[in-house]
């Protein structure tokens, strides 16, 4: 008779700390990338937060996943639409690790102003994890 040894198999754990980035938003209507993946990951959403610094009247900006003009162009892909105060600042809601809103392999986060533009760029910070 042979002995066999009893193995167990425990998965590899994977590394989700949280990563933070900050973009500078441009003054124009269109799309902008906000955050790009890795090659082969997709990224995962902690928060994204908005400052306006300068006194600007409040703003609506929309933070979405994929590469389409608007939110409205696939409204699955849709984040939120942050609401920003005159000279303030808005936010999503904080969501645990590995909770969050999730874009697919190298789809790019993106965002775009709601109506006129701001005259000032505004400061974009992303917190958020990649996954495989």
């Amino acid at each position: 008779m042979s002995a066999r040894r009893s193995r167990r198999l425990y998965p590899r754990p994977q590394h989700r700390a949280a990563r933070l980035q900050a973009h500078s938003t441009n003054t124009s209507g269109g799309r902008e990338t906000l955050l790009l993946p890795a090659k082969g990951k997709r990224l995962r959403l902690l928060q994204v937060r908005i400052v306006q610094e300068q006194a600007a009247g409040p703003r609506r900006y929309e933070v979405y996943f994929g590469t389409g003009a608007s939110s409205a162009a696939d409204p699955s892909k849709a984040v939120d639409t942050l609401e920003i105060p005159d000279a303030g600042e808005a936010s999503t809601r904080l969501f645990a690790i590995g909770e969050g809103p999730r874009g697919q392999r190298d789809e790019p986060l993106s965002g775009r102003w709601q109506g006129d533009p701001p005259t000032a760029a505004h400061q974009v910070i992303i917190e958020y994890t990649t996954e495989s």
